[in-house]
């Protein structure tokens, strides 16, 4: 009778052991899988923030396909004209390097994924009468004759 108590105990022991592995190995797959689908989510904002011009809209919110799109863009580099390879050629675009703070929200389901990245903006290039690049040092303000 000893032996058979003996052994259910080991019976029993090894049990809970191999259920509690296959609990933690669960838990394992659930946070994988909403870390991929946080990192796919990402993705797709990335490449929708990419249509954005931080110049013009530096900060705004869009909805698309069960999904919301926020964003708040800060100017990091002044802005100032495109080179010019040789200084033959008037620059056509006025760029800015612009600090963006992303989340993107998937409706159905609430998951969110938030990020910073460092995106280029863009003008174009207008001239005063001197024939120097009016540039905008901040959003939405422009210096006349502010130069590189």
């Amino acid at each position: 009778m000893l032996e058979v108590v003996v052994a259910l105990v080991i019976l029993s022991t090894s049990g809970l052991a191999l259920f509690s592995w296959i609990s933690q190995n669960l838990a394992t797959a659930t946070r994988l899988q909403q870390s991929q689908a946080r990192s796919q989510l990402q993705l797709e904002g990335v490449s929708w923030l990419s249509t954005i011009n931080p110049a013009v809209e530096p900060d705004g919110e869009r909805e698309l396909s069960g999904m919301r799109l926020a964003w708040r863009a800060t100017l990091i580099e002044p802005m100032r004209p495109e080179f010019d390879y040789g200084g033959g050629l008037l620059p056509r675009w006025i760029l800015g390097l612009y600090r963006v703070e992303a989340s993107v929200t998937r409706i159905d389901t609430g998951l969110r994924a938030d990020w910073v990245q460092v995106v280029t903006g863009w003008k174009l290039a207008t001239y005063s009468s001197g024939g120097s690049p009016n540039v905008s040092n901040s959003i939405g303000s422009p210096s006349a004759g502010a130069q590189r």
